[in-house]
């Protein structure tokens, strides 16, 4: 692969991952349509799975609806976007803002403007995201939600 073409499928496989976040960003029910229909393989694999999601890109707009039912102002910013030259790999280091106006992880509506990071691993195949893996400091989150931990003892 030449590293032109290398170059033109790293700047594909961001487009389509940005894409993937702008559903979330904006919880535009055609922009999620998009993405389900277009940009997710059918046999799309999300690891973990969101709270009572189920497996499949048909998750993808009930995961989005309930996660804007959280933070209905949420807005995720990149820090960093990095593609594999061969288009088939997108990292991404992110952070999530929002007001907390629904339950999560078990702690009611709040009130409170929180932020916590995320990193989130996407692996892509003929145009389209096939598995997303991510992992979000939701013990920073908890933290700002007022939430209180024990050891247990």
């Amino acid at each position: 692969m030449s590293e032109a073409t290398q170059t033109a499928a790293a700047a594909e496989a961001e487009k389509i991952v940005l894409r993937f976040y702008e559903a979330m960003n904006t919880g535009d029910a055609a922009v999620v349509a998009e993405v389900v229909s277009d940009l997710l393989a059918p046999n799309w694999q999300n690891n973990p799975l969101a709270p009572g999601g189920q497996p499949g890109r048909e998750s993808f707009a009930p995961t989005v609806g309930w996660l804007r039912s959280v933070f209905p102002d949420l807005t995720i910013g990149h820090e960093d976007i990095v593609a594999s030259a061969d288009g088939t790999a997108v990292a991404v280091r992110s952070v999530s803002r929002g007001t907390h106006k629904g339950e999560i992880l078990g702690v009611p509506a709040t009130g409170r403007t929180v932020e916590y990071r995320a990193f989130d691993f996407h692996h892509l195949e003929d145009g389209r995201i096939v598995q997303s893996w991510h992992l979000e400091d939701f013990f920073a989150l908890l933290g700002q939600l007022g939430a209180q931990f024990s050891t247990g003892a």
